[in-house]
């Protein structure tokens, strides 16, 4: 591997540094071939956006939309899928990788319960990288959580997105709803806010009679959840079958 170009993408509070990858001479290295499914919605149009950037590392081959049809992809020119979709076409993008036998990187919300459970049964045999939230900064509120909920006697969190988000609470807010102690679950409260075009605003307020602590992360472009998805199958396609999350690429 040649050196590593690195880019900043910003978002409010932190920088998420994409490698972009650079061989001899400044030429671009073999890249990976990926195939994108939810290619109409808003964060397929941003992970396309991210591929065409120069340096991205990837090359788009293959897409599928809102009506599912596989028959033009080409599975030996493949090397792995993203999916950004709805749970429907997720379940039918999931299945094509399974019998395809691909790595699959979802970042898909508002998944069911058996959704959720096919993606355990999937990793038995391909490598499955899954997060409701595919940024940085999120992974590192999740740290957090634990800690500072010790001292709380009300807790907030507020998940605000762009009026068209179908799901409420986000799938984040519910993720990170798991990331509370037992005894922080039972005062913390959800509040989903749906207005104009933002693009996630996650806000965790602890309060007690003493003080009050904020925890907020704000994304300011939707590139930098598709450069989460692209660094998570930058990684998995090195990986043997299992289901994997940011917990495991950055390390728990």
């Amino acid at each position: 591997m040649g050196k590593q170009d690195w880019r900043s993408y910003r978002n409010s509070h932190l920088i998420l540094k994409i490698p972009a990858f650079i061989g001899k001479g400044g030429s671009l290295s073999q890249k990976i071939n990926v195939a994108l499914s939810g290619a109409s919605g808003r964060m397929g149009q941003a992970v396309t956006e991210l591929i065409k950037k120069k340096n991205s590392g990837f090359s788009l081959v293959a897409t599928v939309s809102l009506l599912p049809s596989f028959s033009k992809w080409d599975q030996k020119k493949i090397k792995g899928v993203i999916d950004f979709s709805a749970p429907e076409l997720f379940s039918l993008t999931l299945k094509w990788c399974l019998e395809n036998k691909k790595p699959f990187v979802s970042g898909t919300t508002a998944l069911n319960v058996s959704q959720k459970g096919s993606l355990k049964k999937a990793s038995r045999k391909i490598p499955v990288f899954y997060e409701e939230n595919m940024s940085w900064g999120i992974w590192q509120i999740k740290q957090w959580i634990n800690i500072v909920s010790q001292q709380a006697s009300e807790i907030l969190l507020e998940d605000i997105h762009h009026k068209n988000k179908k799901d409420k609470p986000s799938g984040t807010a519910l993720k990170l709803q798991k990331y509370f102690p037992s005894h922080a679950k039972k005062i913390l409260k959800i509040k989903s806010i749906r207005k104009g075009d933002v693009f996630g605003t996650h806000r965790i307020c602890f309060k007690n009679k003493q003080e009050e602590v904020l925890l907020e992360h704000k994304a300011l472009s939707r590139l930098l959840f598709a450069a989460g998805a692209l660094k998570a199958m930058k990684w998995l396609i090195k990986k043997p079958p299992g289901l994997y999350s940011f917990d495991d690429l950055y390390g728990k």
